[in-house]
């Protein structure tokens, strides 16, 4: 097995083909993990084909949020090179994952001010105004938009997977219950993010049963309120959302990837279910806290 792959049950420290460091161990069910610190396009280079049967991940933000580290996805200075950025990694995944797995991106959207450097203060997270960013200088992104314009990242990102061989088969509409509401007035507040659920083959593993036993379809009504990360500079999905992703989209023990795994929720969720996982991250802080926390399992 390819050294980047292979999850030693001892929580050793190791060093990745990359040069990458990775950290592995099991948990007391006998699910074992894996923890990769380095660029995700990078490590997903490492990996073998045809090897995952689940992703269930969110990059960062396009100019939402600021994780402190060097060439961080988000902090593109045009729409295009953001896209273009994320693609690099999305085409990994399409190599890596099985013929009968499914990817589920959730991605948020933001919007393009062209006026300046914010004065406002965001009560949600005070990581997310930091200075003058590309969404608030004049000149459109590269991509010609007026002032106060909804970028659309969401949709731009599933447009370019889908010239690049991946099948978008959902639009699930993820209604964040007990969110924090934004601070604006002279539009609707939103309320929803976009998961998007990708296939790489016409068939694949999905259980649409375990929809109907929690009565809902596209639309999923999960509360917005993580598990606390103890002030790390993340911004993670709640637990209830990647279950649900992989009760009805990874099968029994798969393999279940993150590549933007931030505090770890997609792994610690998958190992509880028996299931395998890898994560990745850029940022050492997450890396370290994913494997303590997976360490304690």
């Amino acid at each position: 097995m390819n050294v980047s792959t292979h999850i030693n049950t001892n929580g050793h420290k190791h060093l990745t083909k990359s040069s990458t460091l990775k950290w592995d161990g099991q948990t007391k069910n006998r699910a074992r993990w894996a923890v990769h610190h380095g660029d995700a396009h990078e490590v997903l280079h490492t990996l073998p084909d045809s090897v995952v049967d689940c992703v269930v991940t969110s990059p960062p933000y396009f100019w939402l949020r600021d994780y402190g580290v060097d060439n961080q996805l988000g902090h593109e200075e045009t729409v295009e090179e953001y896209v273009n950025g994320l693609i690099l990694v999305m085409s990994e995944i399409h190599r890596i994952l099985r013929p009968s797995g499914l990817l589920f991106l959730n991605i948020g959207d933001t919007y393009y001010s062209g006026k300046g450097e914010s004065q406002g203060k965001d009560p949600k997270n005070n990581k997310r105004r930091f200075g003058l960013r590309a969404v608030d200088k004049s000149g459109g992104l590269g991509v010609g938009l007026n002032r106060k314009n909804l970028i659309t990242i969401p949709w731009r990102v599933a447009w370019a997977m889908q010239e690049t061989k991946w099948i978008l088969r959902s639009d699930i509409i993820w209604n964040r219950e007990n969110f924090l509401a934004e601070a604006v007035e002279d539009r609707p507040r939103r309320r929803y993010e976009h998961v998007f659920m990708f296939s790489k083959s016409r068939k694949y593993h999905f259980k649409r049963n375990r929809l109907i036993e929690v009565c809902e379809e596209d639309i999923w009504t999960i509360s917005d309120r993580p598990k606390p990360t103890n002030g790390l500079n993340t911004a993670p999905f709640p637990d209830e959302l990647v279950e649900r992703c992989l009760a009805i989209g990874c099968k029994p023990k798969g393999l279940v990837l993150d590549p933007f795994a931030g505090s770890g929720t997609t792994l610690r969720v998958a190992v509880g279910t028996g299931r395998k996982s890898i994560g990745i991250d850029l940022n050492p802080e997450c890396c370290t806290y994913m494997r303590h926390q997976l360490s304690r399992l």
